[in-house]
C-alpha cells in the first residue's frame, strides 16, 4: 500500500510539497514534471483529466483557484476515495495559510515554508488510509473520531466556562486524538472545520502552550483566527479558537483556574479508552468490533476492545478489523445515509432509494459485517462468522437501541 500526495504551482510547475505514506520510493523531479505536463496538455486541448487507472492503482489530478494543482496516486489495492482525500489535504492549506496566500502565488518559496507547518496534519491523514497502521487520530477522513462517555457532559460545561473566560466561542477537549467534549457553540462550525482543529490540538508533539493562526477554510478562510492548544494532562488537550487577548501567560493563569479541580473527572474520561464507549454499555462475545456514526454530527466511534475483561478477539488481528469495518464502511455502509457522501448525488430519483435503504450486510468464511441505521445513527457492527444472520440483525438493533437511550452517551 502506498499513497502520494503532490502540490505544484499550476501555472510554472514548481513542486510546492511532497508528502507519502507506505513503501514506496520518494517521487524524482521528473516524474512530478511528467505528471503534471498529462494535466497542462489536456486542458491546453479544452479537456479535463478525471483520474488515471495505473497498475494496482489510481491518479487523480484537481486544480484550486487556477493556481495550485493536487495529485494524488494511490497503489496497493488501497480502498480510497482520492477526492476526498485531496479536498481534505486542500482544506488544511487553507487551514494553515489562508485562501488568498493560495490564490496569488507572488512567493513559492515563502508558500512552502509556511506550509511546513501543516505537515503533522497532512501525515495524519496519510496515515489513516494505512490498514496497518493504528488508528490514532482519524480512522476515516470525512469523520470526527470520538470516545463516547459519561463524563462528556460535565466537561462541556467546563469548556463553556473556559471558552468565556477566555473570550472565545468554540473549544473542545481530545483524549488520544479522540473528541471528548465540545463547547455548546462548537458545531457551528463546519465539521471539516471541526476535524482540522482537532488534528491541530493532536499534532501539538507534546507542547504545553501553544499560540497558533490558522483560517477556518469555510467560515473564514481570509481573516485568521486564534488557536490556543494547552495540554491537561498526558495525550490530553484542550483547544479554543479566540480573539488576539487575552495574553497567552493569562490564558496559561485561566487554563490552571477552571480545570485545575476536574482533573479526576479527565482521567476517568480517559479511562474510556481504547474501548470509547462508556462501562455501562455491554457488548456479545461474537461482537469483534463496532464502527458507530452520529450522521447530523458528522463524528463517528471506533471499538475494536469491547469486551471489558480485555478478552482479545480470535484468530483476527485488531487493525485487521479496523480494515475490514472501515471497507464496509466505505463501500457499502455509507449508502445508508446518502447525507455522508462526498459528492452530490445527481439523480434524485437514486437519492430517494438510496434514503429508503436501512441496512446492509457482507458474510464470508471468516467474519460477518452488518450495518443498520436508525435515526441520526449509523452502526456498523464486525461479527464473527459462526453467527446466525437473523440473530446479528436482532443484535445490531438492540445495540442501536442501547445508543439512542443510554444517558451515559453524550455526543
Amino acid at each position: 500500500m502506498s499513497a502520494i500526495v503532490i502540490a505544484v504551482a499550476t501555472e510554472s510547475g514548481v513542486p510546492i510539497f511532497s508528502r507519502k505514506r507506505g513503501n514506496n520510493e520518494n517521487i524524482q523531479f521528473s516524474t512530478i514534471a511528467s505528471l503534471h505536463g498529462i494535466n497542462m496538455f489536456s486542458k491546453c486541448h479544452n479537456l479535463s483529466v478525471i483520474n488515471s487507472q495505473v497498475e494496482n492503482g489510481s491518479i487523480l489530478w484537481k486544480e484550486y483557484y487556477k493556481s495550485v494543482t493536487l495529485i494524488g496516486i494511490v497503489t496497493g489495492g488501497l480502498e480510497c476515495d482520492l477526492e476526498l482525500l485531496l479536498a481534505c489535504i486542500h482544506d488544511v492549506m487553507v487551514f494553515c495559510v489562508g485562501k488568498k496566500e493560495l490564490e496569488n502565488l507572488k512567493n513559492i518559496d515563502q508558500l512552502k515554508r509556511d506550509l511546513r507547518q501543516c505537515y503533522p496534519i497532512l501525515d495524519y491523514l496519510l496515515e489513516s488510509l494505512d490498514p496497518n497502521s493504528v488508528p490514532s487520530m482519524t480512522l476515516v477522513l470525512d469523520l470526527t473520531q470520538s470516545i463516547l462517555c459519561s463524563q462528556a457532559q460535565h466537561l462541556q460545561q467546563v469548556l463553556d466556562t473556559y471558552a468565556e473566560r477566555v473570550t472565545g466561542r468554540w473549544a473542545c477537549l481530545s483524549i488520544h486524538g479522540h473528541l471528548v467534549a465540545t463547547s455548546s457553540d462548537f458545531y457551528e462550525l463546519d465539521p471539516r472545520e471541526s476535524r482540522l482543529l482537532l488534528l491541530l490540538a493532536a499534532a501539538q508533539d507534546g507542547a504545553p502552550l501553544r499560540d497558533t493562526l490558522v483560517y477556518l477554510p469555510y467560515m473564514s478562510p481570509d481573516v485568521a483566527f486564534r488557536a490556543v492548544t494547552c495540554k491537561l494532562l498526558a495525550d490530553v488537550y484542550v483547544l479554543v479558537v479566540c480573539g488576539a487577548t487575552p495574553a497567552l501567560s493569562q490564558i496559561d493563569e485561566i487554563v490552571l483556574q477552571c480545570w485545575e479541580g476536574y482533573a479526576q473527572i479527565i482521567k476517568e474520561a480517559k479511562l474510556v479508552h481504547p474501548r470509547n464507549f462508556p462501562g455501562s454499555i455491554t457488548f456479545e462475545p461474537c461482537v469483534l468490533g463496532i464502527f458507530l456514526i452520529n450522521i447530523n454530527r458528522r463524528r463517528c466511534v471506533f471499538s475494536r476492545h469491547l469486551q471489558l475483561s480485555n478478552q482479545k478477539g480470535r484468530g483476527m488481528s485488531g487493525s485487521h478489523r479496523m480494515d475490514i469495518l472501515r471497507t464496509f464502511y466505505v463501500t457499502s455502509a455509507r449508502d445508508l445515509a446518502p447525507e455522508l457522501n462526498f459528492r452530490e448525488i445527481l439523480d434524485k430519483d437514486s437519492d430517494e432509494s438510496l434514503g429508503k435503504i436501512t441496512e446492509t450486510y457482507w458474510s464470508s468464511e471468516y467474519h460477518k459485517c452488518h450495518a443498520q441505521r436508525s435515526t441520526n445513527l449509523l452502526c456498523c457492527v464486525l461479527y464473527a462468522p459462526t453467527i446466525p444472520t437473523h440473530t446479528m440483525r436482532l443484535l445490531t438493533s438492540q445495540m442501536l437501541q442501547e445508543f439512542l437511550t443510554n444517558k451515559d452517551i453524550h455526543w
